[in-house]
């Protein structure tokens, strides 16, 4: 599978949605599929009333979409009050006020919302508070090495080359803090809008600023962005295909290319002018590089609860935690392992969790995916010895580390089985809709957001959001497949009331260790 992200970027979307979408819809079909579209700029404008329709379903957004918050006052109410909301209809994602996105692929994407404004706390403005918190969570990764894409609204100030120096800036509310986040973040590309124009600047590399800078000298393209649909048909939207930074040889990031220009940037020119203070007092450099910074860098408001932080020892799945049951083990590979389920509902009722701790399959690695997915398919080699198809199901909701479970079920009671599971959704009042074929999970459901899913024996995988739900059945997936049409096991419903004795597991784990054997790729 390629490791690169086909992205699309866009310009001021200004409330043409329609010429938006229809437009990412063509380009998807001939030049496809893209993984997402990033937008800067006023995605709001005078009249949304074409968002409405897409909010309601009745016009789909094509690819899952990703936007910057707002840059005006009158545009804070289109977006969410709470800062947990990030959905602001089907497949349109508000990235939030400033953090770091990285995607399954592992491209990583900067962003910071609004207009630049010193010591402000305005909903539309962000503060050199909001900038150097940003790059205060970056650099406590002691191998961060820089970003692959930047986003921000406001053009950095002094980008235009100086053999570009005849272009004129319409708005010209450029801002010396993208400026800095470049300096310190090291973009492959920075995006950005607001100024109605496009301008694609030739590379530049920002210079290693010492300290506990662990980037490299990364070359970064600026890319300018028009409005959507604008009258002098000047570009709007960008094709972009990129492979992770993280994925890509040292020695090709280095290399130098022919187009290369001056970096427009100072550093220190930059502290003195957004924090007032100079490189040369040590005292005021630890200002940028504090290691004890808060891990959480979205927006935060008065009176909100502290955050409360996870204590990975009391894991109960976490390979290193003294809390594992580890007797409960069948194999271990060397990203994820293998485990009978504590409680199951049939003797080979199977767990795939990640040796090490991650919320869910979205916040997995490639290596680890692949590893998870060899173990599936072990695992439907396993039952099929016996005849029997397997159902693998995941619920991130009300739990801490990520569980794969899988149930084998007999040929007869997989008819029907997609229906009987939309049905009973319906029926508990939410909805389980089917992935497409073209689309992975990470794209329809967006970091941070609680999902269910279940992977049907012919692959199809249902899924839903459960974002604002307070009721989720937490049994959903045990309570449909022990009913009469399905396994008919309505004893075994719920997990507590299959326990068996620790010598009673320990002999199970051991059988099933032998039976598994001949299907375990960990031995290889």
């Amino acid at each position: 599978m390629s490791e690169k992200q086909k992205i699309l970027l866009c310009g001021d979307v200004e409330g043409k949605f329609d010429t938006l979408f229809k437009r990412v819809e063509s380009i998807n079909k001939k030049s496809g599929p893209f993984d997402c579209l990033l937008c800067v700029g006023n995605f709001f404008g005078i009249n949304n009333r074409q968002f409405i329709s897409y909010k309601l379903g009745d016009k789909k957004v094509p690819i899952p979409t990703y936007i910057l918050g707002a840059n005006k006052e009158d545009h804070v109410k289109e977006y969410p009050a709470d800062d947990s909301q990030f959905e602001l209809c089907p497949n349109v994602y508000y990235l939030g006020k400033r953090g770091i996105y990285t995607d399954s692929k592992g491209v990583k994407i900067a962003y910071v919302s609004g207009i630049a404004e010193t010591n402000s706390k305005k909903a539309w403005t962000y503060s050199e508070k909001d900038i150097s918190d940003l790059c205060d969570v970056v650099y406590r990764n002691p191998s961060f090495r820089g970003v692959d894409i930047l986003l921000t609204s406001q053009w950095p100030s002094n980008i235009i080359s100086d053999e570009t120096k005849n272009i004129t800036l319409p708005v010209n509310v450029t801002s010396d803090f993208p400026s800095y986040l470049c300096m310190k973040l090291k973009p492959r590309y920075i995006i950005s809008g607001l100024e109605g124009i496009y301008y694609e600047r030739p590379p530049f590399r920002c210079p290693n600023l010492g300290d506990n800078d662990t980037t490299m000298e990364l070359a970064t393209r600026f890319i300018g962005l028009a409005r959507v649909g604008n009258p002098d048909k000047l570009k709007w939207i960008y094709a972009l295909s990129i492979t992770p930074l993280d994925k890509i040889k040292v020695s090709e990031l280095l290399q130098k290319t022919t187009d290369e220009s001056f970096c427009p940037f100072n550093i220190s020119e930059l502290e003195n002018k957004i924090f007032k203070v100079s490189r040369k007092n040590k005292q005021c450099a630890q200002y940028f590089y504090d290691m004890d910074a808060p891990i959480d860098i979205q927006n935060t408001k008065k009176h909100k609860k502290p955050r409360v932080e996870f204590d990975q020892s009391k894991c109960w799945f976490c390979l290193a935690s003294p809390s594992v049951e580890k007797h409960l083990i069948i194999c271990v590979g060397n990203s994820t392992y293998l485990a009978l389920a504590k409680g199951g509902m049939v003797e080979e009722h199977f767990l795939i969790c990640p040796i090490e701790h991650h919320q869910s399959s979205l916040t997995l690695q490639a290596d680890v995916l692949d590893e998870l997915k060899k173990f599936k398919n072990s695992i439907r080699k396993f039952y099929n010895r016996v005849g029997k198809l397997a159902i693998f199901f995941e619920r991130n909701y009300k739990t801490s580390h990520m569980q794969l479970q899988a149930i084998p079920i007999t040929k007869n009671a997989n008819k029907e089985l997609k229906e009987i599971f939309i049905e009973e959704s319906d029926a508990q009042g939410f909805k389980l809709e089917s992935l497409d074929s073209f689309n992975r999970l990470d794209q329809v459901i967006p970091p941070k957001i609680p999902y269910f899913t279940i992977e049907l024996t012919d692959g199809t995988l249902l899924y839903t959001k459960l974002q604002g739900v307070h009721n989720f059945p937490i049994n959903f997936a045990r309570e449909v497949l022990a009913s009469g049409p399905v396994l008919n096991m309505k004893n075994r419903e719920d997990w507590k009331n299959c326990i068996l004795e620790k010598s009673e597991e320990e002999k199970l784990v051991q059988r099933l260790r032998i039976e598994f054997q001949p299907y375990d790729f960990t031995d290889d």
